[in-house]
């Protein structure tokens, strides 16, 4: 993405590279045409091997000129990249005087820090408005491409990596640890878990995550314990742990049991104990108590279904809250795998009870058959105050 589209930028808050931009090496992080190649590297000494364009996959070799990459560009991707016009003022003549790459490094390990802690994708600097505000907040800046963005962020991840294991090498006590396996909702993809808990020499709690383990194919138990084996082995911990805190899934069951029986076999550690999750066993308890729950609490939770599904239906929840001057709170359903979520749900249903009665009242044929009646609203509140107290 080039600069030359759509604003007007005044010369005294942009640094203008010179006109012989095209002659510099590639070490010029800057070039525009780094939005369209990656920089190939070897995976052990990180040393630049090639250049691969993003649009076609042809590769260059790592001591082109970035003229050769722009004339590829121009040639086979005119559709997607434009040659920027000529630069209006050199580097010379230019007010603010871009900083060098040392001087920059605070700044980017900033940037490198907004990206990771608000979850930000690396193309954020491709922005237009995000350049302009960087800018305008300090002209002497250059926002760093993606593949640069994405490479201090590697770097920084290792860097901490490797103060986080040389911290733990420091821990005395023993160590206990939590696991668990969870999907993203963006990416859908399965990962499992892993964080360690100690007390210091201060006998304070303390805990690190140690990883988040990306995991394909069946989640067998044997899977999960070669992925938990292979993180206490890479910090170095083995003869440390002593606990393992797991949901009740069968895997899991599995997992502690295999694992226990490989510390023992591998490092001589018999102190090691696999425990089941006391929030996930009591959620088992009452999800086999709500079994016998009566149907007002599941008519409830259809009503609260169709609401929750009705954009038209909670517009006009919201409005006769104004009407009423209610403080308008949105309806809450429940979930298997949190057993307070039910109470949740009939907690937040009691307090915006007369706001439903009249929501049904001018929906009655919609809703009347979903909602509860006045004997049953009576069972309800019973069944939430001696039930979760």
């Amino acid at each position: 993405m080039s600069f030359e589209n759509n604003t007007q930028f005044d010369d005294d808050v942009i640094s203008l590279a010179s006109d012989k931009e095209d002659t510099l090496p590639l070490n010029n992080d800057a070039s525009d045409v780094w939005e369209f190649f990656q920089k190939i590297r070897d995976p052990e000494s990180n040393a630049l091997l090639e250049y691969k364009c993003d649009l076609c996959t042809q590769k260059y070799s790592s001591g082109c000129a970035t003229t050769t990459l722009r004339r590829h560009l121009t040639g086979k991707h005119n559709s997607r990249y434009q040659k920027p016009e000529p630069r209006q003022t050199t580097l010379k003549n230019s007010r603010f005087k871009p900083y060098s790459k040392a001087e920059s490094k605070p700044i980017t390990k900033l940037l490198v820090d907004f990206v990771a802690v608000d979850q930000q994708p690396f193309s954020i600097v491709e922005s237009q408005q995000f350049k302009i505000l960087v800018k305008k907040l300090n002209p002497r800046y250059d926002v760093p491409c993606r593949q640069t963005l994405k490479e201090n962020f590697i770097l920084e991840f290792n860097e901490r990596r490797k103060h986080l294991m040389d911290e733990i090498l420091q821990i005395k006590s023993k160590i206990s640890l939590t696991t668990d396996i969870w999907t993203s909702d963006i990416s859908k993809e399965c990962y499992l878990g892993i964080t360690m808990h100690f007390i210091n020499d201060n006998w304070e709690m303390k805990n690190f995550l140690l990883d988040l383990v990306p995991l394909h194919g069946s989640h067998t138990a044997a899977l999960i314990t070669s992925k938990i084996l292979s993180i206490l082995d890479e910090f170095k911990i083995n003869d440390k742990v002593i606990a393992l805190t797991t949901d009740n899934g069968s895997n899991m069951i599995a997992c502690g049991n295999q694992l226990a029986i490989g510390l023992e076999r591998e490092f001589h550690n018999f102190m090691f104990s696999h425990y089941r999750c006391a929030a996930h066993i009591i959620n088992l308890a009452v999800k086999a108590g709500m079994v016998f729950v009566g149907d007002e609490i599941k008519k409830l939770r259809q009503f609260v279904i169709k609401l929750k599904n009705s954009p038209v239906l909670l517009n006009e929840f919201s409005d006769i809250c104004q009407i009423k001057k209610t403080k308008f709170l949105k309806p809450i359903l429940d979930i298997d795998t949190r057993w307070n979520s039910t109470y949740l749900m009939i907690s937040r249903q009691i307090l915006m009870q007369s706001i439903s009665e009249k929501l049904v009242q001018t929906n009655f044929n919609e809703l009347n058959n979903l909602f509860p009646t006045l004997s049953e609203w009576r069972n309800i509140k019973v069944f939430n105050i001696y039930n979760f107290y």
